[in-house]
Parts: structure tokens; C-alpha cells; sequence
């Protein structure tokens, strides 16, 4: 019994030692955002750590993107990403922030957006729906909260006046 158990203990320990490890997620953007819609032109952001940012929006996001009304919802897989940039130019690229609309009960306290904090080599650091994310978008991008007309629609964020 001692024998059996302990070559049963090597098999799960050398298993384990063994496995691949699982993959890290991809981005759930393009290589190049270049040709999509500029969304937001580069400015100082007062959240993502004071950094300089510029948003981008693919096609199934463009319309719902601007008009920020439930008269135009984001469709499923409709993708914006938040360039995060280290200097003033928007040149000096330090990260991204994307946001990509899921199918409904996907993720019910995120309103169905899966986030993705990706660096500048494109490796994600954080996926799903981080608690920070949602609590902040919550906040700024949903009326009453955010103080002003049109300030956001289904936590995406508009234009501070």
C-alpha cells in the first residue's frame, strides 16, 4: 500500500512539474489599430495612472461609440482600446486598455465587457473584469454619477466638458 501510494504521489508531482502551462490570453485587439476610428484624441488622462491617452474604436464600435445612447448599443465584439502613452505627443507607447463587449450574461457586473490591461509588447497583464475597472467606469461614465450630459453609455466614457 506505502509503495502504491507513493508512486502515486511521484506520478501527481511529476505531472504537475511536467504540464504546459496554460496559455496567457491574447489581446482581444489587432496587431494594428492604426486604421480604426479615433475615438479620443491624445490628452492627459486623470485615471490609467496620469498617463497620456488616445482612444480607438473598430467599425462595430464607431456609431455606438459616438452617440453613447441606448438607442445604439455596442454590439457583440465591438472593441476599444485606450493607447497609454508616456508623454504629451501620444508617442512614447507604454501600454493599452481594451474593452471588448461580450454576449449578454457573459459577465452581468461588467455589463458583459471583457477588459484586457495589455503592455506595449502586447502581453496581457490582466484579463476579465477587474473590480477597478468596472468600479471607475461606474462612476465617471454613468449618469447620474458623473455629473454632466452624455458623460457615457454602458460604461464607456465620454468627454469630460
Amino acid at each position: 500500500m506505502r509503495t502504491t501510494m507513493r508512486w502515486l504521489a511521484s506520478l501527481v508531482l511529476w505531472t504537475a512539474c511536467t504540464a504546459e502551462p496554460a496559455a496567457a490570453p491574447e489581446p482581444v485587439f489587432a496587431a494594428s489599430v492604426a486604421s480604426w476610428q479615433q475615438g479620443r484624441a491624445c490628452m492627459l488622462s486623470h485615471e490609467h495612472e496620469l498617463r497620456y491617452v488616445r482612444v480607438v474604436v473598430d467599425a462595430a464600435a464607431a456609431i455606438p461609440y459616438a452617440m453613447l445612447a441606448p438607442e445604439h448599443p455596442y454590439p457583440v465584439g465591438a472593441t476599444l482600446v485606450k493607447l497609454e502613452y508616456d508623454d504629451p505627443g501620444c508617442t512614447a507607447l507604454l501600454g493599452y486598455t481594451a474593452m471588448q463587449k461580450q454576449a449578454a450574461g457573459s459577465a452581468p457586473l461588467a455589463n458583459d465587457w471583457r477588459w484586457q490591461r495589455v503592455d506595449a509588447k502586447r502581453r496581457v497583464l490582466e484579463d476579465g473584469a477587474p473590480n477597478s475597472c468596472v468600479n471607475c467606469h461606474r462612476h465617471h461614465c454613468e449618469e447620474p454619477e458623473c455629473g454632466f450630459p452624455k458623460c457615457g453609455f454602458d460604461l464607456t466614457c465620454g468627454l469630460e466638458p
